[in-house]
């Protein structure tokens, strides 16, 4: 769920996975993402370790919480909320739009008629990458959180 909502039905306290400067670990890998023409493999790799490690501590996390005050049922349904949200919200979904803006800018730079400066080619497509980042939770939240509202629904019945 987006993170304004709580998974185990309390009112929202504060959340260091959410509320803290922490959080921004989830957005390593679209920095990754749109770095990775000027930066090795093995950077963008780490940057996804950073996180998914993110995005399991804080899955783990809402589990527990959850488990500790409903027990088993609900600690499960928190944690895979948690743990499906981020993975698409945090992960995979703002990552796959990151890479394919930069490839989209290398590519139509690479196709003008006059071929763009070294400069441009170079970063333009790290900058429009980058650029992207600050939109991406108020485009993709709204759909990720009604696609996680309906697998939840599913998996674990409409008054979970």
């Amino acid at each position: 769920m987006s993170p304004s909502k709580d998974h185990a039905g309390a009112a929202p306290a504060y959340d260091i996975w959410r509320d803290s400067s922490l959080r921004y670990a989830g957005y390593v890998n679209e920095f990754g993402e749109a770095f990775r023409p000027l930066i090795p493999k093995s950077a963008v790799v780490a940057s996804y370790v950073v996180a998914i490690g993110y995005a399991a501590g804080d899955s783990l996390d809402k589990g527990k919480a959850a488990y500790d005050q409903h027990g088993f049922r609900k600690g499960a349904q928190a944690g895979f909320t948690a743990a499906l949200w981020q993975t698409l919200a945090s992960v995979t979904i703002p990552a796959f739009f990151v890479n394919r803006q930069v490839a989209f800018t290398r590519s139509m730079l690479g196709k003008m008629s006059k071929p763009a400066g070294g400069m441009l080619m170079r970063f333009g497509p790290t900058f429009s990458g980058l650029a992207l980042i600050p939109v991406m939770p108020y485009l993709l939240d709204p759909p990720v959180d009604f696609v996680v509202e309906k697998v939840e629904e599913t998996i674990f019945g409409k008054d979970a």
